[in-house]
């Protein structure tokens, strides 16, 4: 399978995400956590959280496991994304 898959977590809740391309662009990655934190959220207003959103990646190596997401390329295959609104 050619593509990208990664997991986008919040708390307790965690969802698989699989796309087409090899990497994926930061916007993409913020809206697709945006629609992630909307669907854990339904009954919560998100009108301008897509602004507050902060990535991070897990990285198990790392004396500080979670890693800001600064660049696309920091998000590759298996990766364990992190939303936090902040």
């Amino acid at each position: 399978m050619s593509g990208l898959s990664f997991q986008l977590q919040s708390g307790i809740h965690k969802k698989s995400i699989a796309v087409e391309a090899n990497e994926i662009a930061l916007r993409d990655l913020r809206h697709e956590a945006f629609q992630f934190v909307k669907e854990i959220y339904p009954e919560k207003k998100c009108g301008s959280l897509e602004d507050y959103i902060l990535l991070y990646k897990h990285d198990l190596r790392s004396i500080n496991i979670l890693q800001l997401i600064t660049t696309s390329s920091d998000v590759t295959d298996g990766t364990l994304v992190e939303v936090v609104i902040g």
